[in-house]
């Protein structure tokens, strides 16, 4: 039985899926406008229009989306901010009274839930320049510089591991090792056993906590790169033969024991 059978023909007076929900529209549509309107009757907020932002929380997708719209989706929710998708057939199955699966939270929040995929993150590009900032590609690049100068970078503390000296070696290059994740990290460096249970889809406490601490946190976008341990000091050995750095030499031999 629909929502429709339970109170009548009068849906669009009664608590629906729509109800002060903020709806967007991407691509085409026989008529938009027409689709706009009636989304605001049945008492989707007034910023209901096409288009997608962060607030959006129900999107209609149409057919022949522009691919700066699909990128756009794509950063969005990668920085945590998901709205339900549906298409056009689904929109009238909410006019028409069947509101089984439709439903979304009141209040929008974000919620990123890390996987490989942010390690190996490749932002598309988008015409319009983002209001939260330029965003970079992960993972860390080691070139021909150094790539850490300037950074901060969260190294986790992980229990029987040389965290205090990377933490050193880190300093040594012009990078600021930090203890904690920060609303201003740059980069975040995994233990190797962090990185192998990521890439088997497990995570582990760092993880979790990155996660529970970005979704609390105030920022629009998971600008994040990451970085692991092993590959840190694989570059850094490879530096020191071309850049001879006793103090720092040092260090990696003491991180190695």
């Amino acid at each position: 039985m629909t929502q429709q059978n339970l109170f009548g023909d009068n849906t669009i007076n009664k608590q629906n899926p729509l109800t002060n929900r903020r709806v967007g529209f991407l691509g085409k549509f026989k008529n938009r406008s027409v689709l706009i309107k009636k989304v605001k009757e049945y008492g989707a907020s007034e910023k209901s229009k096409e288009g997608i932002t962060r607030d959006t929380q129900i999107l209609v997708m149409g057919s022949d989306i522009k691919q700066d719209d699909l990128d756009r989706l794509i950063c969005y929710e990668h920085d945590g901010w998901k709205p339900l998708k549906i298409q056009e057939s689904e929109l009238h199955e909410i006019f028409n009274g069947n509101f089984d699966g439709f439903e979304t939270p009141s209040v929008v929040t974000k919620q990123v839930n890390i996987d490989m995929s942010y390690y190996n993150w490749t932002p598309p590009v988008i015409s319009e320049e983002d209001d939260a900032g330029v965003r970079c590609s992960s993972p860390l690049v080691y070139d021909e510089g150094n790539p850490i100068y300037g950074l901060e970078i969260y190294v986790p503390s992980k229990p029987n591991t040389n965290t205090g000296v990377l933490r050193q070696i880190i300093g040594n290059l012009g990078g600021y090792a930090n203890t904690e994740y920060l609303d201003e990290t740059n980069v975040i460096m995994l233990s190797k056993e962090t990185f192998e249970l990521l890439k088997q889809g497990i995570k582990d406490e760092v993880i979790t906590s990155i996660e529970e601490q970005y979704n609390k946190s105030s920022a629009k976008m998971f600008n994040i790169q990451f970085t692991s341990e092993p590959d840190f000091i694989c570059w850094v050995k490879k530096r020191l033969e071309k850049v001879p750095d006793k103090s720092t030499k040092t260090l990696i031999e003491a991180y190695e024991t």
